[in-house]
């Protein structure tokens, strides 16, 4: 009976070591030997190549190609961008410093991609009589342009694929997610820049840091509807999310926070007049201070009748200007500095010197730079005739194209018409 016993405490000794080994051998994130992105492979799982020099240039085409560029001081390196980026100043901190150091040529066609955010045959005729030390694109290319991106495999080019990130801050704990921080170490590894990396990460943690050590000494309960989010285009004040950053930042509570999101996305949704006005009413039932925020990029969308009857929700409640938190990709730094406003505007706790202070702080740690440079004309508003921070020249931009600011108070009308402070 004993040797029985023995022989099935063994027998269950074996299988349990054949599972376990088992599991190691499928890997399941811990197999030493399995590729790790940032580290050996790019967003396309092609083996990293550093790079020796960057003697041929760059190529940043596709979505947030030339934004990366710029964040690791590379822009006057880059010989090609996304036609994208030539002129589109909209939302996109990044081009009011990295644009006019682009070594490209306003007048040649050929130094910018021939579709927007992706690429053609004829780009890829281009960038191989170019040579580049280094081509830099989307993950997505690699099956939404397969045979383009293999043509330039095959050109023996040193392609990297990067990836189009937007939920870059994990809810609650606020740590910077997985995939911002493999693409950070990518670029490193690629670019041999790994003290550029390495800034770029702190910068993030300690501006996070210090918005939510600001944010602790809140005294009001607010909750906020955020409206006017922009993606695949600007859109009216039913376009929200669930998750928006800026409030979680500055502990505004979000009134759609019940609603489900896709973190992997964009997370904008539309939301009906009904289901914000549920938010607005529990909001307020529940004792909180109700504010209205709309992104300053889909300001322009909201004067038709959808978009009145959603205004006319919050007349009598404060309402402000947010700072454009998506525009052919995530705006990074203007999360941040959305995160400073709704301190200021929400819960008071900035003026207006310190709110400049702090956007100029996360300009420098991205960028290297808070004013702006921009010398060419978009949208035919010319360039700065004097020294301008980026911030206002950003401002400047919306108000003329857009005909309202970026920053600032609105007053809603009886009518759901909208007059901004910032103008007046």
């Amino acid at each position: 009976m004993e040797n029985k016993v023995l022989f099935a405490i063994v027998a269950v000794a074996i299988v349990v070591i054949a599972a376990i080994g088992g599991v190691m051998l499928l890997g399941g994130g811990n197999d030493a030997n399995e590729p790790v992105v940032g580290e050996d492979t790019d967003f396309a799982g092609r083996e990293i190549q550093a790079v020796t020099d960057l003697n041929g240039g760059i190529v940043a085409i596709g979505q947030d190609s030339f934004r990366w560029m710029t964040y690791f001081g590379l822009a006057d390196r880059c010989v090609m961008i996304d036609i994208n980026d030539r002129t589109n100043f909209m939302g996109k901190s990044f081009m009011y410093h990295g644009r006019a150091l682009a070594d490209v040529n306003e007048s040649d066609a050929n130094d910018f991609s021939h579709t927007n955010c992706g690429i053609t045959v004829d780009d890829v005729a281009n960038i191989l009589t170019v040579e580049p030390s280094l081509v830099v694109v989307p993950f997505y290319f690699k099956t939404d342009h397969a045979n383009e991106y293999r043509s330039l495999l095959d050109g023996g080019l040193n392609v990297v694929a990067i990836a189009n990130i937007y939920t870059f801050l994990e809810p609650g704990s606020f740590e910077v997610v997985g995939d911002l921080k493999a693409q950070i170490n990518l670029l490193s590894n690629v670019l041999n820049m790994e003290e550029r990396g390495a800034e770029l990460l702190n910068a993030i943690e300690n501006t996070v840091q210090d918005i939510r050590a600001i944010a602790a000494q809140a005294s009001t309960n607010v909750s906020a509807y955020i409206g006017s989010l922009a993606y695949n285009g600007a859109h009216g004040p039913d376009s929200s999310m669930a998750y928006y950053m800026p409030f979680a930042l500055a502990g505004v509570k979000n009134i759609m926070a019940n609603e489900d999101m896709d973190l992997n996305g964009s997370g904008v949704s539309t939301f009906s007049a009904t289901k914000i006005k549920e938010g607005v009413q529990a909001a307020e039932a529940a004792g909180d201070e109700v504010l209205l925020f709309l992104d300053g990029t889909g300001l322009y969308m909201s004067t038709d009748n959808t978009a009145k009857g959603i205004l006319q929700m919050f007349v009598g409640h404060d309402a402000y200007v947010a700072f454009p938190y998506i525009w052919t990709g995530m705006n990074f730094e203007n999360v941040l500095i959305s995160a400073y406003q709704v301190l200021k505007d929400a819960h008071g706790l900035l003026t207006e010197d310190q709110l400049e202070e702090k956007v100029n702080a996360v300009y420098d740690a991205f960028l290297g730079a808070h004013m702006s440079n921009r010398d060419i004309a978009a949208n035919n508003i010319p360039a700065p005739s004097s020294p301008t921070s980026i911030y206002e020249d950003m401002n400047t931009m919306y108000v003329e194209r857009r005909g309202n600011p970026v920053y600032g108070g609105i007053i809603i009308s009886e009518e759901g018409t909208m007059t901004f402070s910032a103008m007046l």
